[in-house]
Parts: structure tokens; sequence; C-alpha cells
């Protein structure tokens, strides 16, 4: 396990933990949630290692240990995530691994914003875990509450007085840059998030979304109040993939479990379950 720092082709440098087994058969670069952080991924980082994966994960710009010095002053938008951070790991993992299959294991936003990459082409196989469209008007009722007054009172008021999202101190998630927070309301406040028409091919670029050449394996939890039964349909009509895709419900009771919801897919309980059923769509891609 190494820290290291890849750079984007705007300079900005991304921190990132690099997971590397003796033998490795392939590559995984892990993109995580929005408001968290690489390190709450490294068990099954781990996991994957055991199973002769190398393993990249890192922080997105304006967050973390890729904060700049002074958040106030940080202008990233949300769309460079795909446009900008995840290119840049990826260019970095097929420089030190050429020979390798490159794979992509997206939480959250890290299973959507993969379609704004112009290296595309280069991923082998995606597994899109909690991914969906975020419409807050169909998250579970109180969740719903919490997503208002975190968009629409609790942001505002940190913005003026901090210049960002300070949320880490509520124990809400990670800090995060105001114009980030700002384009995940706006794109939540519409039923096909960054794909509808007053977003998509204006302040959000076409991408390549409509020409995907490689599998997507997605998996959702019944529990998880964003990528739920409305969401995730509202997501996946945008993926159009000439290599198969399929999508998953993951019901907590199959598994033992009392709960999954957003974050539950990657904690060490479901090391013998969900871990595996994943793994297993990681070696699929590889023989495909």
């Amino acid at each position: 396990m190494n820290k290291l720092k890849i750079k984007c082709e705007d300079g900005v440098e991304l921190a990132a933990i690099l997971f590397e087994p003796e033998k490795p058969k392939a590559v995984v670069q892990l993109n995580i949630g929005t408001g968290a952080k690489k390190e709450f991924y490294t068990p099954f980082a781990t996991f994957l290692v055991d199973n002769d994966y190398v393993v990249c994960t890192y922080d997105y710009r304006g967050t973390c240990e890729s904060a700049p010095a002074s958040m106030k002053d940080c202008t990233y938008n949300y769309i460079e995530y795909g446009t900008k951070d995840m290119p840049a790991v990826l260019d970095f993992l097929d420089k030190k691994y050429p020979d390798l299959p490159k794979l992509m294991v997206g939480h959250s936003v890290g299973g959507m914003n993969f379609g704004l990459m112009p290296n595309y082409h280069k991923i082998k196989g995606l597994v899109a875990v909690g991914s969906g469209s975020g419409y807050w008007k169909n998250m579970f009722f109180m969740y719903r509450l919490q997503t208002l007054f975190f968009f629409k009172i609790f942001t505002p008021i940190s913005i003026y007085l901090k210049g960002y999202v300070a949320a880490k101190k509520f124990g809400i998630m990670e800090d995060l840059p105001r114009n980030i927070v700002r384009d995940w309301a706006a794109w939540c406040s519409v039923p096909n998030y960054f794909w509808d028409e007053q977003f998509f091919e204006k302040t959000v670029p076409k991408g390549h979304y409509h020409e995907l050449n490689f599998p997507i394996a997605h998996f959702w939890a019944s529990d998880d109040p964003i990528a739920n039964e409305k969401n995730v349909p509202l997501l996946l009509q945008n993926f159009n993939t000439n290599q198969g895709l399929t999508s998953e419900k993951l019901v907590p009771a199959d598994f033992g479990a009392k709960k999954i919801e957003h974050f539950g897919f990657f904690k060490r309980q479901f090391k013998d379950t969900i871990w595996v059923k994943i793994l297993h769509k990681l070696d699929d891609f590889i023989v495909r």
C-alpha cells in the first residue's frame, strides 16, 4: 500500500493510495462516492488485492487530501470528477501497467461520471455500485427532508460564512468546494440528473455515454434512499454500451443483514457476499 500524488491535465494533484499484489492479473480504478474519503474503501481494496488485483483509490479534487490550501478560493466543478480526475488516474494506471486490463469500480458518482472521460476506451469493464440519478423527489421521505436541508439551508449558509461547504465538523460528509455542491444540488433537482436538457451539452459535455464499448454491471440496494427503484432506471437509461449492461437489486435480508443503504456495500460484513459478487463480475470482464 503506497500513498502517492497523481497530476491531472490542469495541474491539480490528487492524493491516491495504490494497493499492489505480488502477481497482479488486472488493475481496478476505484472511484469513490461524493463527500467520502478514499480510506473508507481500504478494506474492500485489500480484498481485491488478496484476489490479485492492483487497486487505486483516490480523493477527488477539492476534498480530503486532494483539497487546496484555501477551500474558500476553490472553484472546481462537479463535472471535473469525470473530465479531469478519473481520466488522470486511468492514464496513470495505464502507463504504470500497460500490459494489464484496466477495470473500474465506481461507487455512487464514481459509477456515473465515467462517461465524461475522454480516455474511456481504455476501460475493459465497469462495476457501478449504488449509482442512481439522485432526483430528490424520489428519495425516501426522511432522507428527502435531509437532502433539502443540506442543499437549501446548510449549503448556502456555509458558503456565505466559510466560502465552501464545511460539512465535516457536523458529521455530514467531507468538506466540499461550493461549486461542486451547487452543481450537485441542481442536477438532483430534476429526474434525469445532468442529462436533463438544461444541462446536457450545455454546462455538461456530451461525453461518451452513447458509445460505450465495455460491459457494465450495476448493483443497488433495496434500502438505498438515493439509488432506489425509481432513480436507478433514470440513470441506466443514459448508458448505451454494445457490450451489455446488467443491474441487480440487493436485499439486506438475503445477506443476513439489517441494512445496506448507500454506503454499506463496502463494509466488511459483506466480504463473503456482496464483495464476492463484485469480484466475480471483475473476473468475468478479464476473460471477455
